[in-house]
């Protein structure tokens, strides 16, 4: 396939960014190349003449970057992205990145190695063509495969640009797929998105001869009944039925307890995982108070990571539709609105401040994984649209503290 100076330009560097096995999950992080993935566009960014912020304390497992146009440091509208990646499947083939026909295989093609290439080639290209700059700037995280769990998450992130420029933006666009079936060229832009936390129960036992008669309770018993009770709360307070196609989702990971083969011993510690998806309608404090306490009435240790509720947007704020005027332009025809319901990095902006935006692919996180290169150009073009209409016409809305 012959594709464009600009997409070969923008492939160049996504397989680049490919072939670095930035893996920040279990079971095999690889810390070292997350830093390197990271670096990678931090020397792209400064070889382009961008202003670049690496933010890695001392005490954080991942790092975060971010670029901007020289002088536009405090601005109106910030990009998400990640350049980690989940573990490769089924082997290291997937950080081999190859083109077959339409499409850029290997593993973070579509989750989201292209999409980032592209916004790095359109903010190089953006800063050559000279001032006026818009008040645009990026923020590349390497945990957000992990769950942004551990320092430097967009959360941790976003205080220091508070800390540092004395407000936050008024606009985000995250950078996730909004194309699922890898065969259109246009993403929708996402107004509504889940949220996700992870919670883990723990329980203590005592170990011992599992036939005597003063035996412990069955640490197994216990995790099972409270599976039960923290399924019969969701079904009572979230909303978890599938048929209109946006609902909350929970599930339950991993359970351990005791060792296969080892019958007459009782265990000396259970755990098990619950991950909660919450759609924004559903109110997940309410619902985690009830999890805190039933956990109290069973006596099991409850550890809740990370909390983010789910995204919702109005459809009427003016950046959002400064945004589709800016599509509409460059594609010829107005972007659907969607409902994402894969979490991102947009749970931890500001209330009603975040969209979802991106390209197309297909099989994140699986052996398939691959991005639709025709989507690459339209939002090349979407973002070049957009930046002229941020030149002339910035809504008042800078400063946003929450």
């Amino acid at each position: 396939m012959a594709w464009d100076a600009k997409t070969k330009e923008i492939l160049q560097l996504a397989q680049e960014l490919i072939a670095i096995p930035s893996v920040s999950t279990e079971p095999q992080p690889r810390l070292d190349e997350v830093r390197r993935a990271g670096r990678v566009l931090k020397a792209y960014f400064d070889w382009a003449g961008l202003h670049t912020v690496w933010l890695e304390p001392e005490d954080a497992p991942f790092p975060a970057l971010f670029a901007f146009f020289p002088g536009q440091e405090g601005v109106s509208v910030l990009w998400l992205g990640h350049f980690d990646v989940v573990n490769p499947e089924p082997d290291e083939r997937q950080f081999q990145p190859r083109i077959e026909g339409d499409y850029l295989w290997g593993r973070g093609a579509a989750d989201m190695k292209t999409v980032v290439a592209t916004v790095a080639v359109w903010m190089k290209d953006a800063f050559q063509a000279g001032p006026p700059y818009p008040p645009f700037g990026v923020l590349l995280i390497g945990n957000e495969e992990e769950g942004e769990t551990r320092p430097v998450g967009t959360r941790e992130a976003l205080d220091w640009y508070r800390e540092t420029y004395g407000a936050l933006p008024a606009f985000y666009i995250a950078g996730e797929r909004t194309e699922e079936t890898g065969t259109k060229p246009y993403g929708a832009v996402c107004t509504q998105s889940r949220g996700a936390v992870r919670v883990s129960f723990r329980l203590k036992g005592i170990r011992g001869h599992s036939g005597l008669s003063h035996a412990k309770a069955d640490l197994a018993d216990r995790l099972f009944r409270l599976q039960h009770e923290i399924r019969r709360l969701a079904e009572n307070m979230l909303t978890l039925d599938t048929s209109s196609g946006w609902y909350s989702q929970i599930r339950f990971p991993f359970v351990f307890v005791g060792r296969p083969g080892l019958y007459n011993i009782t265990p000396d510690e259970g755990v098990m995982g619950l991950e909660i998806r919450p759609i924004p309608q559903d109110a997940l404090d309410a619902f985690l108070q009830a999890l805190h306490d039933l956990a109290q009435r069973e006596g099991v240790e409850m550890v809740v990571e990370s909390p983010a509720g789910g995204t919702y947007m109005d459809e009427s704020h003016p950046y959002l539709n400064l945004l589709l005027d800016a599509l509409e332009e460059a594609w010829g025809h107005r972007p659907p609105l969607c409902r994402k319901l894969p979490a991102s990095s947009v749970r931890f902006t500001p209330p009603g401040t975040a969209v979802i935006w991106g390209q197309s692919g297909i099989g994140p996180h699986a052996a398939d994984e691959r991005h639709y290169i025709p989507s690459i150009l339209p939002y090349y073009q979407g973002l070049q649209a957009f930046a002229r209409r941020l030149q002339t016409n910035v809504p008042d809305m800078h400063g946003a503290t929450a």
